[in-house]
C-alpha cells in the first residue's frame, strides 16, 4: 500500500460513494476504484461493502480507516516541518567555540539571530579548540570558531574578529602610578595565566628569551574570568584577549598597561565545510557573522579610554600603598 492509495481510501470511507470521493481527490472515477483495489489486493481483503445505493465498511476497512488516518497525519506534520525547515521557521544550529568567543564574541551576533530566526534552537558549545575543526569535519556541529587555520582543506575558514591580547592589573597596582612602564619593570612580578591558551605561554617564554627577563607565572587557571578575579584581587598580572575586559576597563575594575612586546594579535576564525551538505540555518548565520559589525572600538577611542583607566590607577595608588602598608603591619 502507498499513503496515495491510503488518501483515496479515506475520501471514500468520509463520501461513502466513489464518485464523490473522486471529486474530493480530483481524480476520475475509474481511477479511485482502481486505486482501491489494488489496496485490497495488496492488503488481501476487501474494505468495503459495497451495497446498490451505498458502500460501507468491512471489520478490515474499519481497522484500516483508523490506522491510514494516523499515518497521513504523520506525513502531513512531516510535510509542515520539512517546510518550516527550509523557510528558517524551525531547525537546530550546533556552533562550537573557544572561549572569548563562546562567552565574549558570539552572544551578541547570536542575539540578532536568534531575534529573526526565533524558531531554530541554537546549540553554542565551549570546547577546546584543538578539537574544534575535527567536530566540523564530522558533522558533530556545523560551525566552529577557532584561532589559526586548520589542517583539513575540506573546511573553509573566514576571518571574523581580529582582537589583541593585553596585559592588566588589578586599578591599585603599583605599575598603575608609573610612565613608560617597560618589560623589564616586569620582572619577578607573579602571572596569572590561561592554562589553555598556548600563545600566551609561547609569547611569555619568547619575551623572555628576547629580553632575557624572567615573568614568573604564579597559577594556572581554566577561564578568563577566573584569571580577571584573580587579577582584582591582586594575585598577579594577567594576559588576556581585549574583549573580555573592555567592560571592566571601562568601570574601572581592571587596568591596562601598555606592553608592545605581550600585546600580539588573536584572530578568530570561522570555519565549517566546504563541500557537501550545509543546513539553510547555519548558511544564514555564516552570512550573517560575515558582515556584522562586533562593535570594535576605534584605535583613537580605546587610547583614551585606557588613559583613563590610568588615571583612576593613580588615583587609587596612594591609598593602595596604605593598605598594604597596613597589611605589613
Amino acid at each position: 500500500m502507498d499513503l496515495v492509495q491510503l488518501e483515496h481510501f479515506l475520501a471514500v470511507v468520509a463520501e461513502r460513494t466513489f464518485t464523490r470521493a473522486a471529486e474530493r481527490v480530483s481524480r476520475t472515477q475509474p481511477a479511485v476504484s482502481q486505486s482501491i483495489k489494488r489496496l485490497e489486493d495488496a492488503i488481501g481483503t476487501p474494505l468495503f461493502a459495497r451495497d446498490a445505493h451505498d458502500v460501507t465498511l468491512t471489520e478490515a476497512g474499519r481497522l484500516l480507516a483508523t490506522h491510514a488516518r494516523r499515518m497521513l497525519d504523520i506525513r502531513d506534520d512531516a510535510l509542515r516541518q520539512l517546510a518550516q525547515l527550509a523557510t528558517l521557521k524551525a531547525g537546530t544550529l550546533a556552533i562550537a567555540a573557544h572561549e572569548s568567543a563562546a562567552v565574549y564574541l558570539l552572544p551578541a551576533a547570536l542575539r540578532d539571530y536568534v531575534s529573526q530566526f526565533p524558531g531554530i534552537k541554537v546549540a553554542l558549545y565551549r570546547n577546546p579548540v584543538s578539537e574544534i575543526p575535527r567536530q566540523v569535519m564530522d558533522r558533530d556541529v556545523d560551525i566552529g570558531f577557532v584561532r589559526e587555520a586548520p589542517a583539513f582543506r575540506e573546511l573553509r575558514l573566514t576571518e571574523v574578529h581580529v582582537d589583541q591580547m593585553v596585559l592588566i592589573v588589578a586599578p591599585d597596582h603599583p605599575l598603575t602610578s608609573r610612565t613608560n612602564v617597560t618589560i623589564h619593570d616586569l620582572a619577578g612580578e607573579p602571572f596569572v595565566r590561561h592554562s589553555q591558551c598556548d600563545a600566551t605561554a609561547r609569547t611569555m617564554h619568547q619575551v623572555s628569551e628576547k629580553y632575557g627577563v624572567k615573568l614568573r607565572v604564579a597559577a594556572e587557571l581554566w577561564s578568563f574570568e577566573n584569571i580577571k578575579g584573580f587579577v582584582r584581587e591582586g594575585v598577579g598580572l594577567g594576559i588576556v584577549p581585549l574583549v573580555t575586559v573592555r567592560e571592566d576597563l571601562r568601570a574601572g575594575t581592571l587596568a591596562r598597561i601598555g606592553m608592545p612586546p605581550l600585546e600580539i594579535a588573536r584572530r578568530t576564525l570561522m570555519i565549517h565545510r566546504d563541500q557537501g551538505y550545509l543546513s539553510e540555518c547555519a548558511s544564514e548565520l555564516i552570512k550573517m557573522l560575515q558582515t556584522f559589525n562586533w562593535g570594535a572600538l576605534p584605535p583613537a577611542r580605546r587610547s583614551t579610554q585606557a588613559a583613563a583607566v590610568r588615571r583612576v590607577g593613580r588615583s587609587t595608588a596612594s591609598h593602595a600603598a596604605s593598605r598594604r602598608r597596613a597589611r605589613a603591619r
